[in-house]
C-alpha cells in the first residue's frame, strides 16, 4: 500500500486488462463507490515496475476467453516477491467452470464473469481488501511478538550470564561473596528485570500500534552500563574495551533499548568474533552538522564473509556461526539491533573486512555505525 493511500485511508487498486473499455468501466465503478485510488495497466511488466514504490491492496486481472494469459500473469505475480502476497481478483470472460477453477489454483482469490454487475464488483473488492489488510495487520503483530520473544531469549542472556559468572567464580574458589560483588550481581538482576519490564510494556504497545516512550540518556553512562554487564565476557577473552563519548552528549531514546537491545548485542558480537587479547573500540560523537549522534562499534576480529555481511540484518537468513572461542550463536542479534535502532528513529550500517593472509590485523574486523537524531 502506498504511503499516500495509508495517510488518506483509501484503498489502492491496480487494474491489469488489455481491454480499455473493461478497465475504464471497472475504474469508474470502483472510484464512484469506494474510497480508492485506481491505476490502470495494459501489461504486466508496467504493473510490476510500480509495485516497489506503490504497493496495491488488490490487483484486478483480466482473464479473456481466448487465452490463458491471465492465468500466466497471476502465476507470475505470485512468484514475484514484491507481489506474491497481494490478492488477485479475476475479471473473467470464460464460461467454462474448469477454466475459472484453474484461475483460482493459479493464486486468484475470486473471479467475476464479464460483463459484470458494478455493485457486485465493488462489494467483492471491498471484502477482499478488508481481509487483506487484516492479514497484514495480523502478520505485523505476529512479527512483533516473535521479535519480543527473541529479546527475552537473546538479550536476557547477558545480565544472567554476568550474575552467574560473578557468583560462580567466588563459590568455586571457596571465597566469601563481598559487597562489591553483591552490588554487581544486584545490578545484573536489575538489568534483567528492566529487559523483562520493557518487553511487557512493548507487548502491550503492539496491540495498540503505539511506540514506546523515549527518555534522556547520557551516552557515556550507557557505554559504562554496557561495559559493566559484559565485563565477565571481556575478561574471559582478555579483551580491551575502549569507550569514548563526550560527557554531555545525550540522546532521546529508551535507556534499556540503547544499553541492552543495541549496545550489548553489538558488543557481544564484537567479543564473540575477536581474538583473545584483542581490542574493541566504541566511540560516540556529533556529526559535522551537530544534528546527529554517531556511534561506532569497531572490533579487529575475523570479520564477515560477503554473503553473511549481505544478509546480516535479515531475520530469515542463516547468518549464525561460531566465534573465535567456539561460542555458539542464534543469528537473532543483528536483526534485533536493526529493529530497535529504527524504532528509536536511528539508522544502522555495517562494514567488515574478513581476516586473510593479505590483510593486516589493523585492517580486519567489523565496524557498525549507528546514527541517531539529536
Amino acid at each position: 500500500m502506498s504511503e499516500t493511500a495509508k495517510r488518506k485511508g483509501v484503498f489502492n487498486i491496480f487494474i491489469l486488462d488489455d481491454s480499455s473499455s473493461t478497465r475504464n468501466i471497472a475504474k469508474y465503478s470502483l472510484e464512484q463507490n469506494l474510497p480508492c485510488s485506481v491505476e490502470l495497466f495494459a501489461d504486466l511488466p508496467a504493473l510490476l515496475s510500480q509495485i516497489p514504490r506503490n504497493t496495491p491492496d488488490l490487483i484486478l486481472l483480466e482473464d479473456n476467453a481466448e487465452s490463458d494469459v491471465g492465468i500466466s500473469a497471476c502465476e507470475s505475480l505470485k512468484k514475484a516477491p514484491v507481489s506474491q502476497s497481494i490478492p488477485v481478483f479475476f475479471l473473467s470472460a470464460k464460461k467454462d467452470p474448469s477454466k475459472r477453477v484453474a484461475a483460482l489454483k493459479a493464486g486468484g482469490v475470486d473471479f467475476l464473469l464479464k460483463p459484470f454487475y458494478p455493485e457486485e464488483l465493488v462489494t467483492r473488492v471491498r471484502i477482499h481488501i478488508q481481509m487483506h489488510r487484516l492479514r497484514l495487520e495480523n502478520a505485523a503483530q505476529i512479527a512483533e511478538q516473535k521479535a519480543l520473544l527473541r529479546v527475552l531469549c537473546h538479550d536476557l542472556v547477558n545480565p544472567i550470564f554476568a550474575a552467574h559468572s560473578l557468583l560462580d567464580l567466588k563459590l568455586s574458589l571457596g571465597k566469601p561473596v563481598e559487597e562489591p560483588t553483591l552490588k554487581s550481581v544486584l545490578n545484573c538482576c536489575q538489568s534483567a528485570l528492566d529487559i523483562v519490564t520493557h518487553v511487557r510494556e512493548e507487548h502491550s504497545l503492539v496491540k495498540t500500534n503505539k511506540q514506546f516512550k523515549s527518555e534522556t540518556v547520557l551516552v557515556a553512562e550507557a557505554f559504562e552500563e554496557a561495559r559493566s554487564t559484559l565485563g565477565e565476557r571481556l575478561s574471559k577473552k582478555s579483551l580491551t574495551l575502549t569507550l569514548e563519548a563526550p560527557e554531555d552528549l545525550q540522546l532521546e531514546v529508551k535507556r534499556v533499548v540503547l544499553v541492552h537491545n543495541i549496545l550489548n548485542n553489538l558488543l557481544t558480537n564484537a567479543i564473540k568474533f575477536s581474538h583473545e587479547g584483542s581490542k574493541i573500540e566504541v566511540r560516540a560523537r556529533k556529526d559535522d552538522s551537530e544534528e546527529f549522534c554517531v556511534i561506532e562499534v569497531r572490533d579487529y576480529g575475523i570479520g564477515m564473509p560477503p554473503q553473511i555481511l549481505k544478509n546480516v540484518f535479515k531475520d530469515a537468513a542463516k547468518t549464525s556461526r561460531k566465534g573465535t572461542g567456539d561460542e555458539a550463536g542464534t543469528g537473532f542479534g543483528m536483526p534485533l539491533v536493526k529493529r530497535y535502532v529504527e524504532k528509536s528513529g536511528g539508522a544502522i550500517s555495517i562494514a567488515s573486512v574478513e581476516a586473510g593472509e593479505d590483510i593486516a590485523p589493523s585492517d580486519q574486523g567489523t565496524t557498525v555505525k549507528l546514527t541517531f537524531p539529536l
